[in-house]
């Protein structure tokens, strides 16, 4: 994703980190926090930090997603390597040595209680010793947040109390820490942030419009912008779809940006991976608010609905969000499938028409219409989609692309198919339902 323009977010979390507050930031997936993260942890933040704090500081990105393994052990060991990768020439060569023999500590530990004890030890002497302020910006923190156990977390407390003014962390979730777990232990380690959490907000119009012209889009107009940010409401990932969307073609007459847009995989896709990222509870609630429209103005808003940053006003901001769980609903109602007109050339999946097809991709969507819920083999396809001239000319490789150009157009989430799937070895399928 193009970095979106947060700069008084940053401003705010700067701010904070230079009063000796630990920050947390929360949102759902593509709203932005890896970017803000890591524009956190450049130099020109850490000049921020020096002008608002008159400390210097080391401001560490911490990647989760680079751990080998969800545990305590591995958690350390991604914060010291991270650590190890920051640490410049600059800093004293006995610190680095020292944080490197920490770091084949923590690795090469037989217990949970080495590798804590090694990594509590890393960071009291980096704390000690580096002359700058540490703030660990620790981002995808997710599934490693809880799989620490309760002594892991009061560690990680105890460190912060030892240095106040020193130890600074910033987490980034898709919920609040206090939502991930919420015991008596874990909230010591989760109220160290109570003062400073904060939600992704939406991108206003002249920032998403920023970004899709960052992007040079071919055949994105200014009006196809325009567009792309009222659809999707200011939601980074949902703007750079409608974006793709509004690029590949416009706006038919008679039919609604947002219409048009729910038309294109990337589009559904996105939809998709917000929306599974919901409690049902939420999925529920955000269902009645769709299906209500400007009404749902109404409906209450509790406070964790709320913090999912998708409302305004009480109605769904984005309106591709809420023509897909329309959809959605309309689907579970009735009967999920692909339809094929083949006299039009026309394809619909779930009710909404999907991108025009290649005359490969047709051809081979009809051939395994045809067959549905049947092996169809490669030597099938090639004969039936190329012909029987093209035998010793197609291989493996060409019919795999062309279904995985296939699939990126009739699949919401092509990385699991919930139609177009892959017998390991065999061939493949098109499944009448899922």
């Amino acid at each position: 994703m193009p970095e979106p323009p947060f700069p008084s977010l940053e401003q705010q979390i700067v701010h904070d980190l230079a009063g000796g507050s630990c920050v947390a930031i929360t949102g759902l997936s593509n709203t932005g926090k890896t970017t803000l993260m890591q524009a956190l942890a450049e130099p020109a933040t850490a000049k921020l930090y020096r002008a608002a704090a008159g400390r210097e500081a080391a401001l560490v990105f911490v990647d989760c997603n680079r751990a080998v393994a969800i545990t305590a052990q591995a958690f350390y060991e991604v914060v010291l390597r991270s650590l190890l990768e920051f640490l410049t020439p600059a800093v004293p060569a006995e610190l680095s040595a020292s944080v490197r023999d920490f770091h084949f500590s923590v690795t090469a530990a037989a217990t949970a209680f080495q590798a804590s004890l090694s990594f509590n030890l890393a960071l009291t002497e980096v704390c000690a010793r580096l002359k700058k302020d540490l703030c660990l910006l620790i981002d995808e923190f997710d599934e490693l947040y809880m799989a620490l156990d309760d002594r892991a977390l009061l560690n990680l407390r105890a460190l912060r109390d030892r240095f106040p003014q020193q130890l600074m962390f910033v987490t980034a979730t898709l919920r609040s820490l206090s939502q991930l777990r919420g015991v008596v232990l874990e909230d010591e380690f989760a109220e160290m942030f109570a003062r400073s959490t904060y939600v992704m907000h939406p991108l206003t119009e002249p920032e998403g419009i920023s970004v899709l012209s960052g992007l040079k889009l071919p055949g994105l107009t200014a009006e196809g912008e325009r567009q792309a940010w009222q659809v999707s409401g200011g939601h980074p990932g949902m703007l750079i779809a409608a974006g793709l969307a509004l690029a590949d073609e416009a706006v038919v007459v008679g039919r609604s940006p947002a219409e048009h847009v729910i038309r294109h995989p990337a589009a559904r896709a996105e939809c998709l991976k917000i929306w599974n990222q919901l409690a049902p509870l939420e999925q529920a609630d955000l269902t009645a608010r769709a299906a209500e429209g400007p009404a749902a103005a109404g409906i209450p808003v509790t406070p964790e609905i709320d913090a999912l940053g998708l409302l305004e006003g009480g109605k769904l901001r984005s309106e591709l969000l809420a023509a897909f769980i329309l959809l959605r609903s309309r689907v579970a109602e009735g009967t999920p499938g692909i339809r094929i007109d083949p006299d039009a050339g026309e394809v619909s999946v779930d009710g909404v028409q999907v991108p025009v097809l290649t005359e490969l991709e047709f051809k081979l969507l009809q051939l395994l219409d045809e067959r549905r819920d049947k092996l169809t083999d490669k030597y099938l396809i090639v004969t039936r989609v190329w012909g029987e001239n093209f035998l010793d000319e197609v291989d493996d490789a060409r019919v795999e692309k062309l279904v995985s150009r296939l699939r990126s157009k009739i699949e919401a989430d092509p990385a699991n198919p919930r139609y177009l799937v892959t017998v390991r070895g065999r061939g493949y399928k098109l499944l009448s339902g899922a």
